[in-house]
């Protein structure tokens, strides 16, 4: 249609018809009029609009709404360096601000010289075609974050912001445009990440106070989207891998590039009587709100319906002792599978991990470590393949484990690794607080074994407990 026959972008889906009628299904979607758009460039006005469809049929069809474009562009008076990605929400801090229950369209962007920001719309659940701008609602500036060990950079343009209200507390989900990449300051990164903050009425509207915020994945997962499953309560996130490390000819010759990461569940991560860290103090990790009581953070993990595609039940390796070098494990029988350790780690080991997809001499091998030193977990690519045309650097995250004191005695939290890794997809969970995705292409037939490995002063028992579950089944929609 002449309001969006330069393209589709990301929208959000409500379960209902655009006047609430029950058995119908609608989505908003960014119309594109005019390209192209990103944030280096000059944004042409109203080039992104937003326009509605529904279904009767339970999705299979859909009917593009008479009333569309429902907004036409960006609010006016402002400059804006994006508009796109609308997001459905809930929002009961800010309806008891306002002194009226709705829903709250919520659209990604940023303002030129300013910062980048999210723009707040009031929706009647009985006219999605209607929505009233509230105003803007971050004040973060430019340059306002700079990349550590433990965030991203906040950037210049937020794409697919979610508004999420985990118990009480408000995060947004967003992927951030424009922002340095970690240790080369002249380069630019996309990095996918949450803000937790605080709502407050000001001159101009409500805005969303930051209070501290973190990265969803240290990988190359991006343009998360959420939903609140209506039967179990949890908040699910889904996201994009993005495959960059191919070639355009290998990835015509593949036939497909990227995919879905693996549902997760994003919650209010709530952590008693802790009083430090193997290494860095509490107050630098930017990720945390550190109290008397103990930390809270977003907390992030496998959705626990996944556990559904275990064909079978797992191969158990149990206590295996501390001793310097590598032990051999079962080897997966299929490209599709998921593995679980509880790990005793200690600060005098220089690493502690897993060797994937390795060959017999392992001189091609996927190195998978924590580093309590360094505190990072690692994937090390550099070795994973014999092929000069494939991206190979490692990729790594800032992770820690909690020291904890109770009745005046400390102890250090055990680490808890998720691993899934399905044809050339690898994806890392770490105590319910830390994801890594990322994409490792194994050398050939012969790189199909596992191992774990432990460098650094001996110890008692390292891996407490390791299950493989082989050949998962796949997601069916």
């Amino acid at each position: 249609m002449p309001y969006d026959d330069k393209g589709v972008f990301t929208g959000c889906f409500w379960p209902t018809g655009p006047r609430g009628e029950k058995d119908q299904l609608t989505v908003v979607y960014s119309s594109i009029v005019q390209l192209p758009i990103h944030w280096t460039i000059p944004y042409s006005r109203d080039c992104a609009g937003l326009a509605m469809a529904t279904s009767r049929d339970g999705g299979q069809t859909w009917r593009k709404s008479p009333l569309n474009p429902i907004l036409k562009g960006e609010p006016e008076g402002l400059i804006v360096t994006g508009f796109r990605d609308p997001f459905f929400a809930e929002w009961p801090a800010l309806d008891q601000m306002r002194g009226e229950q709705c829903l709250y369209g919520v659209v990604s962007g940023g303002i030129v010289g300013q910062g980048p920001n999210a723009f707040v719309y009031a929706v009647s659940p009985d006219d999605l075609t209607t929505w009233s701008y509230l105003g803007p609602l971050s004040e973060i500036a430019v340059d306002a974050q700079r990349p550590t060990k433990w965030t991203g950079d906040l950037g210049l343009n937020w794409e697919c912001v979610n508004v999420v209200t985990l118990e009480t507390q408000d995060f947004l989900l967003m992927g951030t445009e424009g922002g340095q990449k970690r240790g080369h300051p002249s380069k630019h990164e996309v990095y996918a990440m949450w803000m937790a903050g605080t709502l407050e009425q000001t001159a101009d509207g409500p805005r969303m106070q930051h209070a501290y915020n973190g990265l969803l994945d240290h990988g190359s997962f991006y343009a998360a989207n959420s939903h609140l499953d209506p039967i179990t309560g949890q908040r699910v996130v889904w996201g994009w891998i993005k495959e960059e490390e191919l070639t355009l000819a290998r990835r015509e010759a593949k036939g497909w590039t990227g995919c879905l990461a693996l549902p997760r569940e994003v919650f209010l991560l709530k952590v008693p009587d802790v009083v430090g860290t193997l290494k860095t103090p509490l107050g630098e990790i930017e990720s945390l709100r550190v109290s008397p009581e103990g930390i809270e953070t977003l907390g992030i993990r496998p959705l626990k319906s996944l556990a559904s595609l275990r064909r079978t039940q797992p191969k158990t390796i149990t206590n295996i002792p501390g001793v310097f070098g590598r032990t051999r494990l079962p080897n997966p029988s299929s490209g599709s599978w998921e593995l679980e350790a509880v790990v005793n780690v200690h600060q005098q080991h220089q690493r502690v991990g897993f060797y994937l997809n390795h060959d017999e001499d392992y001189h091609h091998k996927t190195s998978l470590h924590f580093s309590p030193q360094d505190e990072e977990v690692v994937v090390e690519r550099e070795t994973s393949n014999s092929e000069d045309d494939i991206v190979r650097n490692n990729v790594s995250g800032g992770f820690t484990l909690f020291v904890t004191e109770k009745n005046g005695v400390e102890s250090t939290e055990k680490l808890h690794l998720r691993i899934f890794r399905d044809g050339d997809v690898l994806e890392i969970f770490a105590n319910d607080r830390f994801a890594l995705s990322t994409m490792v292409y194994a050398n050939g037939a012969d790189c199909i074994n596992l191992s774990c490995f432990v460098e650094g002063a001996e110890a008692d028992i390292v891996f407490e407990s390791i299950a493989i579950w082989e050949d998962l089944d796949r997601v069916q929609f």
